[in-house]
């Protein structure tokens, strides 16, 4: 575990439990290196607070569609980072050129903000988050991939809108309360041409934002994407389902 920079856990070693030799040991991961305990043990790992998970570096950075764990998330919020497959489809709708601007929209910990900022790599990502610690994961996960063309923003859109250069291309990952205006206002400030991607994990928002898209772009388009996710488990092949992800794009004429 510290060989891979994992040291975020407090340790508990419990030693010939129910036996008269019983034994608890709590201590640091490196301290619990240099100790010798019973053959017959459990080691219980518990998280320390507010420390995320370390970002993998098991692979190499890929352009775009890198895996979920390359990234830094907050607990108790991973599982809402952007999954790789989605990011990758999202990516290639939003049409992101080398001297692009781009808008990330809810952007968390920054997945989508990183990768489109590889692909426009002459232009510019302006990554807007309103959660402090999600801002600050943007900036620690993009220093980490050497990315250097991400402004992360803390605030709330549309509010933050004014004074940024206007976009090629949007994509939105957080929807909060005030959908309609949100998507009304993010599609006003696009150049003519651009694009606009949202990600929606619920029926109820994509009803809401279905109506809303109908109106600022009555030929957009809306893909279901179901992926499933080969394992090995047991010497056997299984598939295990991740959530369902509804894209929505629409195009400003």
């Amino acid at each position: 575990l510290l060989a891979r920079g994992i040291d975020y856990f407090k340790v508990f070693v419990c030693e010939n439990l129910g036996g008269k030799d019983e034994r608890v040991t709590q201590a640091e991961l490196s301290e619990i290196v240099e100790m010798d305990f019973d053959p017959l043990n459990v080691l219980i790992l518990k998280r320390k607070p507010g420390r995320p998970d370390i970002p993998a570096t098991s692979c190499t950075p890929r352009l775009f569609g890198n895996p979920d764990d390359i990234f830094a998330q907050s607990r108790p919020k991973t599982g809402l980072l952007t999954q790789s497959e989605i990011r990758a489809i999202a990516l290639s709708r939003l049409s992101v050129k080398p001297t692009s601007v781009v808008y990330d929209i809810g952007a968390g910990s920054g997945s989508v903000s990183i990768e489109a900022a590889q692909l426009c790599y002459s232009g510019m990502v302006y990554a807007i988050e309103q959660d402090a610690a999600d801002y600050h994961l943007i900036l620690a996960n993009a220093e980490k991939m050497g990315i250097r063309n991400i402004k992360a923003i803390h605030g709330i859109a549309p509010e933050v809108f004014q004074g940024l250069p206007r976009p090629d291309a949007i994509f939105v990952g957080g929807i909060g309360k005030e959908v309609t205006g949100l998507l009304d206002a993010a599609f006003e400030t696009l150049v003519p041409q651009g694009r606009m991607v949202v990600n929606v994990g619920s029926v109820e928002n994509l009803y809401v934002c279905v109506n809303t898209m109908r109106k600022i772009d009555p030929e957009f388009e809306v893909l279901m994407v179901q992926i499933s996710r080969g394992l090995n488990q047991y010497g056997s092949l299984r598939f295990e389902a991740i959530n369902p992800s509804y894209l929505l794009t629409a195009v400003k004429h």
